[in-house]
């Protein structure tokens, strides 16, 4: 292979342009996460080879347990246009369990049918590798680069909600994805959010411009005491310049196999189920629950129980959200509170212990984007994933018949 070397992309050189600095003083990106200690964060700088293949070009994103970046695949042929993949840098805490789980299910997720229908909705490990710095192990993990989360995609719409008639096309790419996580592979996401379903660049030319945009203009930089440089995430890359909208579902950190039932807590706060909350024990319909509430988010601009979100009221009340759900739907049924292991925070003597939720809170005063029977069937559709009981609610597959996703409102 050495031989073939020359054949191959080159580095680019280490960039010469100079950054303007931030504020020492001020916290920026993943200095704001929980627990946040730099001594766990692999310090890489733009233009560092990695691995000996990947040249990093750009920061696109961080979270409390890594970053991530946009790097070039210098395996790539000359004669090809440069390759970019994105690069999930773990931090040396997390638990080596919690990395080799996620990357067993990635790698599940490779070895599973690809032939299935939902197998290019969701994201796929295209390499790994570790690295020790200072006595700490990162585990890196590529990936195929994507646009953007939901969240920033629905700000592409008037309103900050995407439309009734795009939303569909979108939902049917997540239940082919949910039926291949769940029939084919047999994994529990357990942490559906906008973050986590993402949507893929349109256009390639737009991750070479990032790169070497950040290559001749970087983006303001935060040089450390300690020698190490924060980098501001590129991660915004404007209007689409072409239809768009493919979706992938990603983050598998958190997920679990589904041939069990589990116990504990998943899933964000907002969107966590009833036998959650109650913690009777979960399987694939916590999945169900969670896309059904989320819904709300991509189509109305807000949240279905937006009384208890904690970025809008700084706190999250378990007994609200609890009172909330019984509001949308009746009182649980007995078996339900009878299995949980936390009921007892939430009934005394079978008297509910949180607030009464008034009767204008429920399914239709809760849409206004759409009108008539496009309302009408959505609801009817939303209503088959929010269901008290986890095994009345529908299949991804069983979901993917239902006549609102065909159905062309005038």
């Amino acid at each position: 292979m050495a031989s073939l070397a020359f054949l191959k992309h080159r580095p680019w050189p280490l960039p010469v342009a100079v950054a303007p600095r931030l504020n020492k003083l001020g916290p920026i990106e993943e200095e704001n996460t929980p627990y946040y200690s730099p001594s766990h964060f692999y310090p890489a700088y733009i233009g560092e080879i990695l691995n000996g293949r990947y040249q990093v070009t750009a920061k696109i994103g961080y979270g409390s347990s890594s970053t991530v970046w946009l790097a070039r695949d210098l395996m790539q042929w000359r004669w090809l246009r440069d390759k970019y993949v994105a690069l999930k840098i773990n931090t040396s805490t997390r638990h080596s369990r919690d990395v080799k789980t996620e990357l067993d299910t990635l790698q599940l997720l490779c070895k599973s049918n690809p032939r299935h229908k939902g197998c290019p909705y969701v994201r796929h490990l295209l390499d790994s590798f570790e690295l020790n710095y200072e006595s700490r192990k990162h585990l890196i993990l590529v990936f195929e680069p994507l646009r953007e989360p939901l969240w920033i995609y629905r700000r592409r719409f008037i309103g900050d909600a995407i439309p009734s008639d795009v939303l569909k096309i979108m939902l049917q790419m997540i239940l082919q994805g949910l039926d291949y996580l769940h029939a084919e592979c047999h994994i529990i996401h357990t942490d559906l959010k906008p973050d986590n379903i993402m949507v893929k660049i349109e256009d390639l030319s737009i991750l070479d411009h990032a790169a070497k945009d950040e290559y001749k203009n970087p983006l303001p930089q935060k040089a450390c005491s300690d020698g190490r440089t924060i980098y501001l995430s590129r991660n915004n890359y404007g209007l689409p310049r072409k239809t768009t909208g493919v979706i992938q579902i990603t983050d598998f950190d958190l997920s679990v196999p589904g041939d069990r039932i589990h116990s504990g807590c998943i899933q964000a706060e907002i969107y966590r189920a009833p036998e959650v909350i109650l913690d009777c024990g979960y399987s694939y319909s916590a999945d169900i629950w969670n896309l059904g509430v989320m819904l709300w988010d991509i189509l109305e601009g807000r949240k279905l129980f937006r009384d208890i979100d904690p970025v809008r009221v700084h706190e999250y009340d378990e007994l609200n959200h609890f009172a909330h759900i019984i509001a949308l739907l009746g009182p649980p049924p007995r078996e339900i509170l009878e299995k949980g292991r936390r009921t007892s925070q939430f009934y005394n003597s079978g008297e509910f212990k949180g607030p009464k939720i008034g009767a204008e809170f429920n399914f239709e005063t809760s849409l206004s984007q759409i009108k008539g029977d496009d309302k009408r069937m959505f609801i009817s559709f939303v209503k088959r994933m929010i269901k008290w009981r986890p095994e009345e609610r529908s299949t991804p597959r069983e979901l993917l018949e239902d006549p609102w996703l065909s159905f062309e409102a005038e």
